[in-house]
């Protein structure tokens, strides 16, 4: 690896780490990394960069430079060696049609980074997604569903043992919501599982803030499902002081809707008032109209009879002023949205494109074009690794050498296409004697068999057959002077690879040991059994 490469993904890294301790990142930082990692330095590094760009504006709550940064670190990731990645990307975009409450398109892009997280054996991001379609599967209330995956992806998390920052606090979150999911099961015992758990994960002050607003909703929940309407009432105050050092509310939806349930629930107009108050205004400056709306439509439902009639008049005005706005750029959100899963669908489908192109390059470098047998090139690079895998392990290797007997003849009777056709019929009768064997044609008329942990029985057993199943094809040679059908000859070698062999000194004795066969009688098997200078 290059220096500069590896200064790219160490900054990638440096990144990647900053976020899984929960240290916000700076624009400044981000930028730097975007002008050093460009793309026409590294596509894939540049995409990861991409991927912490549009986590930073996910956090400040600008969802739109979030989905281009997305959209660009896709297509970028796809096809490199830091496509493993792509599945984080394709969960953000979720999350945010998730927030935009498009949970169809949410479920589609989870599936998505469910896939390639199978594809890699991520199993930490997998239960991050995992997490996240559950609560998909909360908020439209398929329950079942949702506590299927919460106990899919807690085994995950905890069998995985991530310890930093970031995961610990999103594993609490998850408990959160899996308890409150459970409760509206009725499913009480296990609730107080999810209860013991977040106690014993509660030991970080750093956790415990980060996770606060999510543990006091489900610790209301828990009180109310058990009666007491004091205890409740507590939790749910410390959930709206934790509501009030947030800085921004985007990435606590689940948390919010759970609590503005509860109070409409219970009809608790005094904290649901100051749930309103601490929440609208934040709602305004991240210029979250969904939230907005809601808000002041409960604002409208459940305050009005408090407030004065200038006030009322003004909350409803402003109620269908932005219910108006919203609606026209939710569709404009839902189109980009929309044009963007078509942009990730064409990366995709050409990435498929470019991996089927270098697949073929890559087979027909590695394979012989008339026979479909492994050629000479793939040939020497395998017989080197496995060549010192049988030293190292003290295994038996074997090797045949083989060739057609009188294919000059063959090919000045009967002609070159006739001559194609007898080497492809033993290619085909090597294919099928020695399936699990590396076979290859060597050039020519000549191939080759490497047996690796096969012993000598082994060898000589299917080398016969493949001599007599050759026989059976009967294929016309009638200038051969063994039999007027096409036959071969076979020379083999069998052995332990030891100090100071190589792996041409076993080449050599099989090709020297065919040359001495077809010398005396072609057609013929003959195995090297020591004498002479090639072992």
């Amino acid at each position: 690896m290059s220096v500069d490469r590896q200064q790219m993904l160490e900054t990638a890294e440096r990144l990647n780490q900053q976020m899984a301790d929960g240290i916000p990142y700076t624009w400044e930082t981000l930028e730097q990394a975007l002008s050093f990692v460009t793309e026409e330095r590294d596509r894939g590094i540049h995409g990861r960069i991409c991927y912490f760009a549009a986590f930073y504006h996910l956090d400040a709550g600008n969802q739109e430079q979030c989905l281009k940064y997305l959209d660009e670190s896709v297509r970028c990731l796809l096809g490199t060696d830091q496509e493993i990645h792509v599945a984080r990307v394709y969960n953000m975009i979720g999350i945010v049609a998730h927030m935009q409450n498009n949970l169809s398109l949410a479920m589609e892009q989870y599936g998505k980074a469910l896939d390639y997280t199978a594809k890699y054996n991520d199993k930490m991001v997998h239960s991050i997604v995992l997490s996240n379609m559950a609560d998909a599967y909360y908020l439209i209330g398929v329950y079942d569903r949702a506590v299927q995956c919460y106990r899919e992806c807690i085994r995950e998390f905890e069998k995985a043992g991530d310890d930093s920052i970031y995961s610990r606090i999103n594993f609490r979150k998850m408990l959160s919501e899996y308890g409150c999911c459970l409760l509206h099961l009725d499913m009480k015992q296990e609730a107080m599982d999810v209860c013991r758990k977040l106690e014993e994960t509660g030991k970080s002050e750093e956790i415990i803030r980060g996770t606060r607003l999510a543990a006091n909703v489900f610790f209301t929940y828990l009180a109310e499902s058990e009666g007491n309407r004091e205890k409740a009432a507590d939790h749910a105050r410390q959930a709206v002081m934790a509501l009030e050092d947030m800085r921004q509310v985007s990435s606590e939806y689940d948390s919010i809707q759970n609590l503005l349930q509860y109070m409409e629930k219970t009809g608790n107009i005094e904290l649901l008032q100051e749930v309103l108050d601490c929440l609208e205004p934040k709602a305004a400056i991240e210029q979250n109209r969904s939230l907005l709306l809601q808000l002041l439509l409960l604002r409208l439902r459940y305050c009005s009879a408090q407030m004065p009639i200038e006030e009322f008049r003004q909350a409803t005005e402003t109620f269908f002023h932005i219910k108006e706005s919203s609606e026209m750029i939710e569709s404009n959100q839902v189109m980009y949205m929309l044009e963007l899963r078509k942009r990730l669908q064409a990366a995709e489908e050409e990435q498929r494109e470019q991996t089927k192109k270098r697949n073929k390059l890559l087979y027909q470098s590695e394979h012989d074009e008339l026979t479909g047998l492994y050629n000479k090139r793939s040939l020497n690079r395998y017989l080197e690794d496995v060549f010192e895998a049988c030293k190292l392990n003290e295994k038996e290797l074997g090797i045949l050498f083989l060739d057609i007997d009188y294919f000059k003849q063959l090919n000045d009777r009967y002609g070159h296409g006739k001559g194609d056709e007898g080497i492809c019929a033993v290619a085909d009768a090597l294919k099928k004697i020695f399936p699990e064997d590396y076979v290859a044609r060597y050039g020519g008329d000549e191939f080759l068999v490497v047996m690796p942990e096969r012993d000598l029985a082994y060898a000589m057993e299917h080398a016969k057959l493949l001599c007599a199943g050759i026989r059976e094809c009967k294929i016309p040679n009638e200038d051969s002077e063994v039999e007027p059908w096409l036959t071969i000859s076979v020379g083999g070698v069998c052995a332990i690879p030891r100090e100071p062999n190589r792996v041409w000194d076993f080449l050599s004795a099989a090709d020297n040991t065919l040359y001495e066969q077809k010398k005396e009688q072609k057609g013929k098997v003959r195995f090297y059994q020591g004498e002479g200078k090639y072992l």
